[in-house]
């Protein structure tokens, strides 16, 4: 186990494999640092990023790497070019693990780390946050704000543990059968807009798979209100398959630049996290943002 002498590992211990996680780093006498506080998460970060740490390995899902991507952000760009980040993917989903194909048991996803090779792949901001995955407005920030009501429940944090990662598709379905009335752009009603630095989102939604996360560009795809009720459950069944584009209701764009203006505010939804709440948003792409320990 190679991982450099002052690599800092952080443990999100409400992730899925946190337990697991922390038995092998005793196992292999690993000083790491472990908490489930998102605002004492993103202070350590941000000491150890301002001490000059070089090497930062996540143990958690995309939002503990979102925590770490908000705070390395602020940092200058030839402070940036210095640091490293090694992935142990422990949350629900795992969108960047599994894009950049990083073992999902936890032996193996160190030994990626022991390898010491780095790629470089780009970051997106929106207004003053950053994400690396996909996100959006509409849908998919309905269903994380779905997702975090059954977190802070404790009769409902047992449903939310047995779905797993079904979560995602469960709160979707119950959103379509019940109604859901969609955002306001300037011009259209929208169902959702996603904006995707790889080609899925919530691991089984493939809704750009022709997006690549070192390209300089990110993927936006506009979905207008589907025309009938069924017309929604196409919408999701297209969404899976990669089709979505085959649907008339469905604009594409692939950018460097953006700007979404709504009628009302709303929250922008990042890698899982909300992020900024507004009615307009800056969109840009970040090339070769960060360098991320992997095959």
């Amino acid at each position: 186990m190679r991982i450099i002498k002052d690599s800092i590992i952080l443990v999100n211990t409400d992730s899925n494999n946190s337990k697991k996680v922390i038995n092998y780093l005793k196992r292999n006498n690993k000083k790491f640092y472990s908490d489930n506080d998102v605002e004492k998460s993103r202070v350590l970060i941000r000491k150890k990023l301002n001490e000059g740490c070089k090497e930062f390995i996540i143990c958690g899902g995309d939002g503990s790497i979102n925590k770490f991507i908000n705070e390395y952000g602020k940092l200058s760009k030839d402070k940036k070019e210095k640091i490293s980040l090694g992935i142990i993917p422990c949350g629900r989903a795992n969108d960047l693990a599994r894009a950049l194909k990083i073992p999902f048991k936890i032996e193996e996803a160190f030994k990626t780390i022991d390898n010491n090779k780095t790629k470089k792949i780009d970051l997106i901001k929106v207004n003053d946050s950053y994400f690396i995955t996909g996100g959006g407005l509409g849908l998919p920030t309905e269903i994380i704000k779905d997702v975090n009501t059954l977190s802070r429940n404790f009769l409902t944090r047992g449903i939310k543990k047995i779905l797993g990662e079904s979560i995602y598709l469960w709160i979707t379905l119950k959103k379509f059968i019940f109604g859901y009335k969609g955002i306001e752009e300037t011009r259209d009603k929208l169902l959702a807009i996603y904006v995707l630095n790889q080609s899925f989102i919530g691991k089984r939604f493939n809704i750009a798979p022709e997006a690549k996360n070192n390209d300089g560009y990110f993927d936006v795809k506009f979905v207008k209100m589907p025309p009938t009720f069924l017309s929604n459950f196409k919408t999701l069944s297209y969404g899976s398959k990669g089709k979505i584009d085959e649907l008339g209701w469905v604009i594409k764009k692939k950018a460097q630049k953006l700007t979404i203006n709504l009628k009302e505010p709303f929250y922008f939804m990042g890698d899982g996290e909300l992020l900024e709440k507004s009615k307009q948003f800056a969109i840009e792409v970040v090339p070769e943002g960060i360098n991320i320990l992997t095959n």
